[in-house]
């Protein structure tokens, strides 16, 4: 039997004809069909029947691991939070083309970002092209120069210089200053989220983890949601965010050690423990959450009742 290579090369005119006429064919029905899943609208937890809104609540984005919508949550008053109103992420800047078409979906209103100036001249955000959302920039850890978002920490970790390291002990410390330092930062976040009136806000850091997650804990316990649930909001970082380093932490490893990578897992991920410390600061500077709530973000009885009006429901 002749084999099938030799047997390509032997064909007639016609059968040439018929491969080509098949191969473009082909060629056009997976352009075609790429152009139609390209355009295909995302299917966001708002928009998916109730059931099927929590596995939904992360939104894939090629360019991000860490964006997912707050809906949902319960409250202690048997009301939830609104779908489609409340969004938290990662960095925006590598958004491919298909990422701003979704992003678009959102209909945003609002965008916070929690980055330092140099961090957002590193990775400026991408938006979709004439946009209408409103940008705001609270930059928190601007003028840190020793901790966990400080050049010298990453020049520190390239020399191999690790003496004095402690990736929970400066997490903790972190957590401890946003609950604090940058009280008047996470005011106008609020005041940002009360204005929108329940129009989609979208805010973010770097890796929407820590400034971005202590923001969310905050907002979810102004409208009520349980600690068990602001937690487990709180760790899911540790599912996306961490999950998407994985290739970059073994490099490390095989350049720097297992030492270096242990440090960047933890400075890369979260724990219970960084979050209870800023509500423990809290406690401290304030006395209470509730005179945090009063004294620190400006809030009366009336503002957190438009807030709980605009962004729950049931």
């Amino acid at each position: 039997m002749m084999p099938a290579m030799e047997a390509t090369s032997h064909q007639s005119p016609q059968g040439a004809r018929r491969g080509l006429i098949a191969g473009a064919a082909l060629l056009a029905t997976g352009l075609l069909w790429g152009l139609a899943n390209a355009a295909r609208p995302l299917p966001l937890p708002r928009d998916l029947p109730p059931a099927r809104r929590e596995p939904g609540r992360r939104i894939p984005f090629d360019g991000l691991s860490n964006m997912r919508d707050l809906g949902g949550y319960r409250t202690a008053d048997g009301r939830s939070v609104r779908w489609g109103v409340l969004y938290r992420s990662d960095h925006l800047a590598r958004l491919s083309a298909r990422d701003l078409r979704r992003l678009r979906q959102l209909d945003l209103a609002v965008l916070i970002d929690f980055r330092t100036s140099a961090e957002r001249n590193a990775a400026p955000d991408r938006l979709p092209p004439g946009h209408s959302i409103r940008v705001v920039e609270l930059p928190l850890f601007e003028h840190d120069v020793d901790g966990v978002m400080s050049s010298s920490l990453r020049e520190r970790i390239e020399r191999g210089d690790l003496d004095g390291l402690d990736a929970a002990a400066m997490m903790i410390d972190a957590n401890r200053r946003l609950a604090t330092e940058f009280t008047p930062s996470y005011r106008r976040f609020i005041q940002e989220v009360l204005a929108a009136d329940g129009a989609p806000v979208l805010f973010h850091c770097t890796a929407g983890k820590d400034r971005t997650g202590f923001a969310a804990a905050i907002v979810l316990r102004l409208l009520g949601v349980p600690e068990e649930s602001i937690v487990a909001d709180y760790l899911r970082s540790n599912a996306y965010s961490l999950a998407a380093h994985r290739r970059d932490l073994l490099l490390l490893r095989l350049m720097w050690g297992p030492a270096a990578s242990a440090l960047v897992r933890g400075l890369l991920g979260v724990d219970q423990a960084y979050l209870r410390a800023a509500f423990e600061a809290i406690d401290r500077e304030y006395g209470s959450f509730e005179a945090y709530v009063r004294d620190g973000l400006g809030l009366g009885p009336a503002e957190i009742a438009r807030l709980r009006a605009a962004l729950l429901e049931g």
